[in-house]
């Protein structure tokens, strides 16, 4: 597995996660990261999907997090 593939299914975990001393015990196991020292690389197909997202933004094609949150929970119990 490569380490993009392994980020992502890192994340999708972590999102999911409710559990606050869980979460506090993952973040003392990643350490101390310092974000602003790293540069981000991103895959053709991330530049393109922000690209799509810029392009939105400007085209007021917004939706607020309390509809996000609904349509997903929709979706979830489908």
């Amino acid at each position: 597995m490569e380490a993009g593939q392994l980020k992502h299914i890192l994340l999708d975990k972590l999102i999911s996660i409710e559990d606050k001393n869980l979460l506090e015990e993952v973040n003392k196991l990643i350490g101390d990261v310092n974000l602003e020292e790293k540069t981000f690389k991103v895959s053709p197909k991330q530049l393109e999907m922000l690209g799509s997202s810029e392009s939105d933004i400007k085209n007021g094609k917004l939706i607020s997090d309390e509809d996000l949150n609904e349509e997903e929970e929709k979706w979830l119990n489908e």
